[in-house]
């Protein structure tokens, strides 16, 4: 019976938890190398060093939300296995329950924090290099590309054939000279 939480996987040969994996399927960079990106102190270090330290704060809750899920499942295996000690009225599951669910909110929230720092770090990075990261780039030209100008209808009619105006937008002839 595995009694401990799921291994995290590694990275560069050390264990990496949800925030160190957010930041590098976000940025491309590892929370440990943040710093070194930035030596020299101004606005880029202060946000790497927000974006690595509420990376940590993820993988904290992360950490903790798996322990105490292996808990749970370690108490309702015995459960499962016969031992009914922990089914009682004393509520020791609803407790459990209870506390993963804090904990997972917890873990929703620091999520949120790291995804604005991530988007605050990314745009900082953008207005020191003058450039777009590509896939941001290519996002706005397919939003660009899919938006129509105001008034002008979804769909076109055929060349030569009439498409009737919505009640109370008919327009009127232009005068003849």
């Amino acid at each position: 019976m595995n009694t401990g939480p799921a291994p995290a996987q590694m990275v560069g040969g050390t264990p990496a938890f949800a925030g160190r994996l957010i930041v590098l399927e976000r940025l491309g960079l590892d929370t440990h190398d943040m710093l070194d990106r930035h030596p020299e102190p101004g606005e880029l270090r202060t946000l790497a060093m927000l974006v690595r330290g509420q990376a940590d704060r993820v993988d904290d809750a992360d950490d903790e939300l798996r322990r105490l899920a292996a808990y749970a499942i370690s108490r309702l295996e015995r459960t499962r296995n016969g031992d009914h000690r922990d089914a009682r009225s004393s509520g020791l599951l609803r407790t459990l329950a209870s506390d993963i669910e804090t904990l997972a909110a917890r873990y929703a929230l620091s999520v949120e924090h790291l995804g604005r720092d991530l988007h605050t770090y990314r745009e900082a990075a953008e207005r020191s290099t003058g450039t777009e990261q590509p896939s941001r780039v290519q996002a706005a030209q397919v939003r660009s590309s899919t938006t129509t100008a105001p008034n002008t209808p979804l769909t076109t009619a055929a060349p030569g054939t009439h498409t009737p105006s919505p009640p109370g937008t008919a327009t009127k002839a232009a005068p003849a000279r």
